[in-house]
């Protein structure tokens, strides 16, 4: 299951391209389930766009990022719901009229990613994004053209740049800054993309290095930024210190999960408003509220604290952790911990 990459590497650039979006003998470390609305495109052939829908699944579920082996049931969940719209010009046979531009798409891309819960039979949420600057170019045949040593299409850099992304995250909760590399990775897709895409006047707002803006690079910034590292000891805090030990002490494990919390905080107020620390509330939220309805007081009052600094304007949904309705009965442990080892499980 592990690519050969010395092999890859001495093929030509445009044929390992091709292979790596049509080939089908690896697995990926990533279990995409990808769904494809087409609903707003009204003149392209729907044959180009069950094309595109086939490479895309192709790509991202044969395509190994990692030399970790996998078992099937560790693979990483993860949903994508691409949103397409056809990119459109001026008529120029001067009625005003836009028409669609050949093989070009422009959309929405939502990201949903889990991981499971040890002792327990629940997921928890780890990447929750939505992407709106989703540009790109598409020829029936091609496959999603991707390469690790050069740029060769906008679509394979924001797949591969999102697996390099859901891959960290989640080596990020089973051992400290265990998502380094593929952050790292990430970083390297984005390098190699042409000063075309990343120019702030004219390039792709997904990829533009503007201030404060939700898009791709200011992730990618947010995450490798130094100042954000009590973030990122946050994620393996919560999930590996705190979710993974609740099953069989929940205290404990809800004590990590509020110093995760408070971690989180720090790094927000060191980096306000920061796309990473939305990323992670986003993905928490609801998780958060449910996890200290159960909680002491004190508990309480600090996770609502410190989550509404992070999250202000959905302050008033942390307020409903002072709930007290009935508990659920704790489940009971049906999976023990993993035996992979993702970047070395502390």
């Amino acid at each position: 299951m592990t690519k050969s990459t010395f092999l890859l590497r001495m093929l030509p650039v445009v044929f390992l391209a091709l292979l790596l979006g049509t080939r089908g003998s690896a697995q990926s470390e990533i279990e995409w389930d990808v769904t494809l609305n087409t609903d707003q495109i009204t003149q392209t052939d729907k044959s180009q766009l069950q094309a595109l829908e086939r490479d895309l699944v192709t790509f991202l579920n044969g395509q190994t990022w990692t030399n970790d082996r996998f078992q099937e049931d560790e693979r990483i969940q993860a949903i994508m719901f691409l949103t397409l719209r056809e990119q459109v010009q001026e008529s120029n046979k001067g009625s005003g009229a836009a028409v669609p531009i050949p093989n070009a798409f422009t959309g929405t891309l939502a990201i949903q990613t889990v991981r499971p819960i040890y002792g327990v039979p629940d997921v928890t949420p780890i990447f929750n994004t939505q992407d709106k600057n989703i540009t790109f170019t598409y020829r029936q045949g091609e496959g999603i053209l991707f390469s690790e040593q050069t740029y060769l299409s906008n679509l394979g850099s924001i797949m591969a740049f999102y697996c390099y992304i859901v891959l960290g995250l989640d080596y990020d909760t089973f051992s400290p800054m265990g998502g380094e590399k593929y952050f790292l990775k990430a970083q390297e897709v984005y390098n190699l993309l042409p000063a075309n895409l990343t120019q702030i006047s004219k390039g792709d707002k997904g990829w533009r290095p503007t201030e404060r803006a939700r898009n791709r690079y200011t992730l990618m910034n947010d995450i490798l930024n130094p100042q954000m590292l009590p973030m990122r000891r946050a994620y393996y805090t919560y999930h590996r210190l705190g979710l993974d030990l609740m099953s069989t002490d929940i205290v404990s494990g809800r004590n990590n999960v509020t110093l995760a919390i408070e971690d989180a905080q720090k790094a927000n107020a060191s980096n306000p408003n920061s796309v990473y620390a939305q990323a992670f509330t986003d993905a928490k939220r609801q998780e958060i509220i449910e996890i200290y309805k159960g909680a002491t007081g004190v508990e309480q009052n600090t996770v609502i604290t410190a989550m509404s600094r992070i999250d202000p304007a959905k302050s008033s949904a942390y307020r409903a952790i002072r709930y007290k309705g009935p508990r659920r009965a704790p489940r009971s442990p049906s999976r023990a911990p993993s035996t992979r080892n993702r970047g070395g499980v502390q």
